[in-house]
């Protein structure tokens, strides 16, 4: 008889039949340290438990014979058609601590799941080396800081490498993370990070990430890269109404709502409470993502209905990394995906643009 050999992804879906399973998986598989990183977040990490727990405070009304059977989860965000509203987030700086292959392991995932894919310029491998490995990595991450003219030599080698968008990020000073401190760690392949020393962008720019020798870039200086970007921007971090006037004043075309998982400073709303006013400020048409906290299906469509077109997916990416590589990546798109078109039925929604406000029985 010949031998049968199953495919490795329904070995995957075998393996782990819930997003529990993979969490287990992943801290069965990362030491301690690795853990810590990350889970942390900032000072006593009230915003990083937040960030989940203010999702609780959303219950949804489930109405009875509403006729729904089989939800459409597809939409399109940005010219993205998306197979539901999500992205992968541009965590990285550590990323191959979770598996070796890193953001190549989440493009392939992203694009096998029918998303796209956000790549940070602190990764594992170069933006050139994601770009490649698939089709899903359309927007690359900018940090703004350090001289002008090195940021966007950056964006020109994103745009040469097939990005269609800049994730334009932001980083005052340094960031207290204790759990960090107390297991010394840091991160690796520092000393040779793999998207500088190459012309303008080069090491320069890498030690200005860290050591904070120039004063922090203001709005004026960040409009005047975003009008000279040759890919149009996503400004992330917004969490205010001031934010969003700002973000839009500067050029941006998409707002990311995110207080990056708490982990840059501690004791700022949870980024689900600040949603609904920036959705306000922005107006119907202004395209908004949204990241920090969503951990189940249910939180997407709870993000949904606040105003965000789209969730990026961070924290629960890395977890299906490190559970099981690509395979394990995969399977977390895969039951979020499923388990957000099981909420849509539930809610008596067919569509993905059916969710707003009027899912909920009690808001804060």
């Amino acid at each position: 008889m010949n031998e049968i050999r199953r495919d490795d992804r329904y070995a995957t879906r075998e393996k782990f039949a819930s997003l529990r399973g993979i969490h287990t998986a992943a801290r069965q598989k990362l030491s301690e340290v690795n853990w810590n990183y990350l889970h942390c977040g900032t000072g006593d990490e009230i915003t990083a438990r937040e960030n989940v727990s203010a999702f609780n405070r959303y219950l949804f009304d489930a109405p009875l014979f509403t006729g729904v059977s089989n939800p459409d989860t597809s939409t399109t965000v940005l010219g993205y058609q998306l197979s539901f509203p999500a992205f992968t987030a541009p965590f990285g700086g550590g990323e191959t601590l979770f598996h070796p292959d890193g953001m190549l392991a989440v493009g392939r995932a992203a694009h096998a799941a029918g998303i796209r894919q956000m790549v940070p310029v602190a990764a594992g491998h170069s933006l050139e080396q994601v770009r490649s490995a698939s089709p899903a990595a359309v927007a690359f991450q900018m940090t703004f800081c350090g001289e002008e003219a090195a940021v966007l030599d950056m964006m020109h080698r994103a745009k040469d490498a097939g990005y269609e968008h800049i994730v334009v990020t932001f980083s005052p000073i340094r960031q207290w993370r204790e759990r960090m401190m107390e297991d010394r760690f840091s991160l690796p392949g520092a000393a040779d990070p793999s998207n500088f020393g190459q012309g303008k962008s080069d090491m320069a720019m890498m030690r200005e990430l860290l050591d904070f020798t120039q004063p922090r870039w203001g709005w004026e200086q960040a409009a005047r890269v975003i009008t000279a970007s040759p890919l149009p921007c996503i400004v992330k971090g917004v969490g205010s109404r001031a934010d969003a006037r700002a973000a839009l004043k500067a050029g941006a075309v998409a707002l990311y709502v995110s207080n990056y998982g708490g982990r840059t400073i501690d004791r700022v709303p949870a980024a689900i409470t600040t949603l609904p006013e920036v959705r306000e400020e922005a107006g119907r048409d202004v395209p908004i993502i949204f990241d920090s906290g969503i951990r189940r299906g249910s939180d997407i469509a709870t993000a949904i209905a606040l105003g965000a077109n789209a969730v990026a997916l961070g924290r629960s990416a890395a977890l299906g990394l490190a559970a099981d590589g690509e395979a394990g990546v995969k399977r977390v798109l895969d039951l979020l995906r499923d388990e957000f078109w099981t909420t849509l039925g539930h809610l008596g929604c067919s569509t993905v643009s059916d969710l707003s406000p009027h899912i909920f029985r009690t808001q804060p």
